[in-house]
């Protein structure tokens, strides 16, 4: 099993066709059906398969696309690691976010670290938190951001909790449940959600209560239409506090629930790979992340928490 035969094997499978693999990589297409071939005499499998919808992958080619995208991403990080101990900090890193995490400290953070590290290519990718951590362990991402809780840390990753990010719930203007004072009185409410029950913390907060958890929810990640939604039904919503007030800067009027029972904040959570795997670019990143959230000097945020101890 060679470089070359992985990224042919990668390639075919991104774009569904030979030729286009050939133009990407810049290799005939004699040359990559060859590498093809070899591997799957090697490994004594099919990999991929001809069909109306192109050029599709077996089960086995499916399982080793998984652990060649993973292969070639750490070759790529070993050649960066390299030329970083040669003196200089110019490779790239990719910063996974969902939509409620980032905010003032991060900002500040990068444009320090943009500063110090001009020659770093910085990509930043939004995702759901699932995606995320899915993004992490295929090595497509560097350094993540979630609102997933540390509990779900069976991967190895390494996590630090950051910060508490106050939340509230909130119906549009003129909502017949908009002096509601009890959950008890939202149970038989759709309710509107950025995550899944089981990954956002309304399930958690109806469990501490005592009480079933909604059986009409809405799951939309888009922020743009999750503010739509909210304005326009009758669905309950849950928010980041910092994203809320930044929707009603644009005009937009939700009326904020007063509720006897507390809303569970957001623990926001910064996760990356064992510590020997990270390259010295995203350690860099890590650090001023890190002091920006919980150094004892930090200012207060944005977003009115403190740093998550």
């Amino acid at each position: 099993m060679k470089l070359h035969q992985l990224r042919a094997l990668l390639s075919i499978y991104e774009s569904g066709s030979i030729q286009e693999a050939s133009r990407l990589l810049h290799i005939s297409q004699p040359a990559l059906s060859k590498s093809i071939k070899e591997l799957e005499a090697d490994l004594g499998v099919q990999l991929l398969v001809r069909s109306n919808r192109g050029i599709t992958a077996t089960d086995f080619g499916e399982r080793l696309v998984r652990r060649a995208r993973l292969i070639l991403e750490e070759v790529r990080r070993a050649r960066e690691e390299i030329d970083t101990l040669k003196g200089v900090m110019d490779g790239k890193i990719s910063i996974g976010v969902s939509p409620v995490t980032p905010g003032a400290p991060f900002i500040n953070s990068l444009n320090r670290y943009r500063k110090r590290y001009p020659k770093v290519q910085v990509q930043i990718h939004e995702l759901r938190p699932s995606k995320l951590i899915e993004g992490l362990r295929e090595g497509l991402l560097d350094v993540v951001l979630t609102s997933l809780p540390a509990s779900r840390s069976t991967d190895g990753f390494h996590w630090t909790e950051l910060y508490a990010q106050p939340t509230v719930l909130a119906v549009r203007k003129g909502h017949p449940l908009r002096n509601a004072r009890s959950l008890t009185e939202l149970l038989d409410e759709e309710w509107l959600l950025q995550d899944s029950l089981e990954q956002s913390r309304v399930g958690w907060m109806f469990e501490t209560y005592g009480l079933a958890p909604p059986q009409r929810v809405i799951e939309c990640a888009s922020v743009v239409l999750f503010s739509e939604l909210a304005l326009n039904t009758d669905a309950v919503s849950y928010w980041s506090r910092r994203i809320l007030d930044h929707v009603i800067k644009l005009g937009q009027e939700l009326k904020v629930l007063d509720l006897a029972e507390q809303v569970p904040p957001m623990n926001i959570s910064l996760v990356c790979r064992d510590q020997e795997l990270v390259t010295r670019e995203a350690k860099a990143l890590i650090d001023e992340l890190v002091y920006a959230y919980r150094s004892p000097h930090a200012p207060r945020f944005d977003e009115g928490a403190s740093p998550g101890k």
